[in-house]
């Protein structure tokens, strides 16, 4: 038995050196006597004297980890025990701090009966020296706390006494008993930085207060006692919450909303109860506290730390969810930029679906205590107007401000926060011309390069999104065409000093599809939105020109017959025209005419980088499709997308383009209900008559035709179910016997009537017979009447279970494969579906419906036979939009049929109809590319099995330190190639 153990493999066990970690601090030591230092005095490239730990907590084994930078080590502080032995505290430890000198660093530990605060001086962050005890609970200084402590910050008192020094303790403040002497202390009243003695302030969640201790009472304390801490200042936060709601500041483009048939704004009601401080920031001598109970981020002077003043707090509110109390867990405050801007961000922690982020502005002139909501909401639906918002939970927040100051070429001296100059004129070698791009984009100004202020999400799943907060290469990010109006143009550009930044084969700028590629407090794009061969589809782009189908392939249409889409020049607000612009497949293409005036001497001839449009938008001259691609705002894209526009197109959105359970029910009032127990027919985008009158007034019908025009464009809901089988007992002892067929005068009954009046299924076309207008249109039923000559009645004796049925628009196209772009909501009062965009401007580009444009030209005839209701007349109820094709493409600068011009987020374009009237199923179909991809640094590269705890910039490194609480420990993110510093992270 002896002999047989002894011959077993061994067995290997893999022994990570983090685990479960969660907070991070940094100090920087010295090698000689592991001294502490400032951070900035780190690192020492020259002799390699000095070196940056970085100091881990270890929920799992109440250690606190050290990494080595220089090193690009773990510290293992007993090398004689097997495995790595770290820095032993009494209890599970949370939050973590380091005095700005270097000199110590603070951790705050929870546990039953163990809740305190543990000294760990920088000259004991090493393996102990020859002759000194091991590290073990019994080397550090440390104090019970009355409860778990939370969020620790490092306050400076400045107030001195009458010799100049620094006063020790708060007024009142008994006198702390003599220094211990021990092998792990450390005087900070010596350490370098700023002037002031080292208080603490620590959260106590339970207690709903903040606590002020003296760090070096704690550090002067005997080693291994546990005795209670001195507290020199209590501070409980006040309930602080309006008596009134406070309205949130609106940007421009979401003033004016109106409308009875919604709300545009709600604020929250008056919230009640005890402050709970989270997470903490500090600001010079401002503090913000995150409350986890109130809907306020507290805002504390701490000028005097023993006197802390409150100030008016921060008001937490959303305007998506009025209603919700609006809590938060964290907080971070950006430094002050160059050009006198600075935010806070606040994590919502209980946002659906997701936690999601505040913006608040916090410059010192400031007045607005609200969330901010951010221009150009409109066309951004799928981000919150007063929120960041990723696809994943937020877990922490920060802010990184960083420069490559470019030297002047006459002094050597760079300068901290300059600004791209794209000025044409300005030499080359110029400071502010040297953060230019290159013409290979591989330097300069360009998505990678983070020269400015940025912030960093960290999200639950391992993406850290960046979001640009001042970029100072934001001038040399945008189109090289430029705008000196006040007007914003169809690119966003405005106010620009030039008409032109550089020449076509020389541009001092970007060259990309928007002067908003840069915004404060949104997502960084991850590419440059420019399509081109040697950067790639990365702008708003069409795969292809869009292509025409007909329902019927057997069925030959001649071109002057068939409808055609086709592109529209661009308006900006004050009526100025832009001549239509596109990328199709990396090539640009405009309205402009080849350099042979005669083929169009009404167009300007094309500068160089663009070519003629491959589709004319002149409906007299197109012989192709075609379609422009709005251009204001990148982030309209969210991704690929392959539209369709179809005439009369089922309203349900794929897969779910029919539905499987509808139900005839009538009313006490003689009407007729469409029921479906799931449903939700207002969110689905249904427009009945009623919905239909607001469009017949913003297309200019005439008042005395509104009424059959709205009747004729409302939606209508077409029975796609099947007959039930002829043996089914409906059909011979139920009512299904007596059911008749009044379309065609048959004599017929039971079934055969029901098969003779709406046929079966299986054909090309279902019979227009089985077809219902929708009269009005609520978010759980239908009111609907006949349509093409059958009666309600003998559609529910013909139908009588639950049938399939879809839902299709009316004498109009529809378009769909965009998302879910509708304004239709269920009204407050009565649950009918209603237009909502005059109240919620955030809803102005959610259109689906196109209405196309007829000829007016009088002497254009289709050809074959045409009904002459069918034909092109004002005012007929089929016709939306009358324009004389002979005079052009459609203006749209003036109202000779603007108003047909279709323009959702993402597509922008005219339908003008074909001699003939359009056929239901009719399609255009194109593809698009190009969309907007948020810049993001990411743990899984590293591994799929994360659980991220808290980040820290470290700026003489330029590094981005990740906890990972699961599989990575530490991860360090290099911040000039955005990539995991290599071999971090440590395990």
């Amino acid at each position: 038995m002896l002999l047989s153990a002894c011959s077993q493999t061994p067995v290997t066990v893999t022994l990570h050196s983090l685990q479960a970690s969660g907070a991070l601090s940094f100090v920087c030591q010295s090698d000689e006597g592991h001294v502490g230092l400032k951070l900035d005095q780190c690192p020492d490239y020259e002799h390699e004297h000095r070196r940056i730990l970085g100091l881990v907590t270890q929920t799992a084994s109440d250690e606190v980890a050290i990494v080595d930078l220089r090193g690009q080590s773990v510290v293992d502080v007993d090398p004689a025990t097997p495995g790595y032995t770290f820095l032993r505290v009494g209890a599970t430890p949370g939050a973590i701090v380091s005095t700005p000198g270097g000199v110590a660093s603070f951790v705050g530990v929870k546990g039953l009966q163990k809740n305190g605060i543990f000294a760990l001086p920088t000259t004991c962050l090493a393996p102990p020296s020859a002759g000194q005890q091991a590290r073990d609970l019994t080397s550090w200084a440390a104090c019970a706390l009355s409860s778990a402590p939370g969020d620790i910050k490092v306050l400076l008192d400045p107030t001195t006494t009458d010799s100049g020094a620094a006063r020790a303790a708060c007024p009142g403040t008994p006198p702390p008993p003599a220094a211990s002497a021990h092998e792990c202390s450390a005087d900070l009243t010596t350490e370098d930085g700023p002037f002031g003695r080292r208080k603490l302030l620590v959260a106590l969640p339970d207690e709903h207060r903040l606590v002020l201790l003296d760090a070096q009472n704690l550090l002067d304390r005997p080693a291994g006692e546990f005795q209670a801490c001195t507290i020199e200042a209590s501070y409980a936060l006040p309930p602080k919450v309006p008596s009134e709601p406070v309205k949130q500041v609106l940007p421009d483009d979401l003033l004016g909303a109106s409308g009875s048939q919604c709300d545009v704004m709600k604020y929250p009601p008056a919230a009640a109860g005890t402050p709970t401080p989270a997470g903490m920031a500090l600001s010079g001598s401002k503090l913000y506290v995150a409350d986890s109970s109130l809907p306020v981020v507290h805002v504390v002077d701490v000028t005097d730390p023993c006197a802390p003043v409150d100030r008016d707090s921060l008001l937490a509110e959303s305007s998506e969810s009025p209603s919700r109390v609006v809590t938060t867990s964290r907080v971070a405050v950006s430094p002050l930029t160059p050009s006198g801007q600075q935010f806070l961000y606040a994590i919502d922690q209980n946002d659906q679906p997701s936690a999601s982020v505040m913006v608040f502005d916090v410059r010192p002139s400031s007045t607005n205590r609200t969330p901010l909501v951010f221009p150009d909401s409109p066309r951004q639906p799928l981000s919150a107007p007063d929120r960041l918002r990723f696809g994943s939970p937020v877990r922490d927040v920060g802010f990184v401000m960083r420069d490559f100051p470019a030297p002047d070429p006459n002094t050597g001296v760079g300068q901290f926060g300059l600004q791209c100059d794209p000025n044409p004129d300005l030499p080359s070698d110029s400071p502010a011309a040297q953060y230019r791009p290159t013409s290979d984009f591989t330097s300069g100004a360009r998505p990678v390069n983070l020269r400015g202020v940025f912030g960093f999400a960290m999200l639950d799943n391992g993406q850290i999104p960046i979001i640009d907060v001042e970029d100072f290469d934001e001038p040399c990010r945008r189109p090289a065409s430029g705008n000196s109006s006040s007007v914003e143009d169809f690119r966003g550009c405005k106010n620009d000093k030039f008409t032109s930044f550089g020449d076509v084969n020389a541009p001092t700028v970007t060259g990309e599809t928007s002067c908003k590629m840069i915004e404060p407090n949104r997502a960084r794009s991850m590419f440059l939105s420019v399509s081109s061969s040697s950067v790639g589809l990365h702008g708003p782009t069409l795969r292809a020109l869009p292509q025409f189908s007909n329902p019927d392939p057997a069925a030959g249409i001649v071109p002057q017959d068939q409808p055609h889409l086709l592109a529209v020049d661009f308006m900006d607000a004050a009526g100025k025209t832009y001549p239509a612009q596109v990328s199709v497949s990396g090539q640009s293409y405009a309205a402009c005419r080849a350099n042979d005036p005669a083929t169009d001497s009404t167009k300007a001839p094309c500068d160089g980088s663009s070519q003629p449009l491959p589709s004319d938008p002149d409906p007299g001259m197109a012989n192709q499709n075609g379609l422009t691609l709005p251009l204001v705002e990148p982030r309209s894209y969210a991704g690929d997308e392959s539209p369709t526009v179809t005439f009369e197109g089922r309203v349900f959105q794929p897969p779910l383009t029919d539905r499987t359970s509808g139900f005839l029910q009538q009313q006490s009032d003689q009407s007729w209900w469409l029921r479906d127990p799931d449903a939700i027919f207002c969110s689905s985008g249904v427009e009945d008559a009623q919905a239909m009158a607001s469009e017949a007034e913003a297309l200019g019908i005439p008042s005395a035709d509104q009424l059959a025009w709205t009747k004729a464009h409302a939606d209508y809901v077409q029975i796609t179910g099947d007959l039930l089988p002829a043996e089914d007992d409906y059909w011979h002892i139920g009512r299904g016997q007596f059911c008749h067929d009044s379309s065609s005068g048959s004599n017929a009954t039971g079934r055969d009537a029901c098969v003779s009046e709406f046929g079966g299924i299986d054909v090309t076309e279902l019979k227009d017979t089985r077809e219902l207008s929708i009269v009005h249109a609520f978010t759980d039923h239908l009111v609907v009447e006949p349509r093409n000559g059958s009666t309600v009645e003998e559609v529910q004796c013909c139908f009588p279970t639950g049938t399939a049925y879809t839902i299709r628009a009316s004498h109009q196209w529809i378009v769909s494969g965009t998302v879910g772009l509708t304004d239709i909501a269920a009204s407050k009062a009565d649950g009918s579906c209603v237009h909502t965009a005059s109240c919620d401007l955030r809803k102005k580009y959610f259109r689906s419906r196109v209405f196309e444009v007829c000829n007016s030209d009088p002497t254009v005839k289709p050809s074959g036979d045409t009904d002459p209701a069918d034909l092109c007349q004002a005012g007929a109820a089929n016709i939306g939009c009358m324009h004389d094709f002979s005079a052009g493409p459609i203006d749209p600068s003036k109202a000779d049929g603007s108003r047909c011009i279709f323009e959702n987020l993402t597509s922008r374009f005219v339908v003008y109809r074909g001699a003939k009237p359009s056929a239901r199923d009719m399609q255009f179909t194109w593809s698009t590319t190009g969309g907007f991809s948020p810049l993001a640094l990411s743990l899984l590269t590293q591994s799929t099995a994360v659980n991220p705890q808290s980040m820290v910039y470290v700026p003489e490194l330029g590094y981005l330190a990740v906890v990972d609480g699961s599989t990575l420990g530490l991860a360090l993110f290099d911040l000039n190639s955005l990539g995991v510093v290599t071999p971090s992270p440590y395990f």
